[in-house]
């Protein structure tokens, strides 16, 4: 067996890599009609102790939306009934591809339920679960003491509000304003 044959080396999907009775097929690789072939665009490394070829992935994976996910979102707009949010992060992890959510007034804690705005505004950054993913429609929920608004500004001057003795308050220009806060409300990462 040569090993200059078997140099590790950037691959496409279905480049041929080796024969089957000379080298086993790995993690990102498929074996068809007696060739080991590439599965995925990355590297090919050639295990030749182990007898077997692996190709390691260079594209970043999708970060999709699915239920029981938590996300990340900026409130786009605020109506009665419900509010309109664009998911920056699922899971921690950014998105590449932007997604619009949809939070329904009974899908917010109790006390807020009679009127959005007092639960989140337009410009808040939220911390919410997913749950409903059906028809491309993207539902969220902030119920529970995890999920709601993680930074807000004032509906006044703009300045970030801050956390004070369990209420959102503007250093700027003295303002009091109330949301549906998470618990880790000028905590969280975004």
């Amino acid at each position: 067996m040569s090993k200059k044959r078997f140099k590790d080396r950037d691959v496409l999907p279905g480049d041929d890599l080796a024969i089957i009775e000379v080298l086993q097929d790995g993690d990102g690789t498929y074996h068809e009609d007696g060739h080991v072939r590439a599965e995925e665009l990355g590297t090919a490394r050639y295990d030749l102790d182990n007898r077997k070829v692996t190709v390691e992935k260079k594209t970043r994976e999708l970060v999709l939306p699915e239920d029981g996910l938590e996300v990340i979102a900026e409130v786009g707009s605020v109506m009665r009934r419900d509010a309109r949010v664009d998911i920056t992060a699922i899971e921690g992890r950014k998105t590449t591809e932007s997604y619009t959510g949809v939070i329904h007034y009974y899908d917010v804690d109790r006390e807020f339920q009679r009127d959005m705005a007092s639960a989140v505004r337009n410009g808040d950054i939220i911390k919410a679960k997913l749950i409903n993913v059906k028809n491309r429609l993207n539902q969220l929920t902030i119920r529970g003491p995890e999920y709601g608004v993680v930074y807000a500004y004032c509906s006044r001057c703009g300045n970030i509000l801050e956390m004070r003795q369990g209420r959102l308050h503007c250093a700027t220009c003295d303002r009091s304003e109330r949301r549906k806060f998470a618990k880790t409300y000028g905590t969280e990462e975004i």
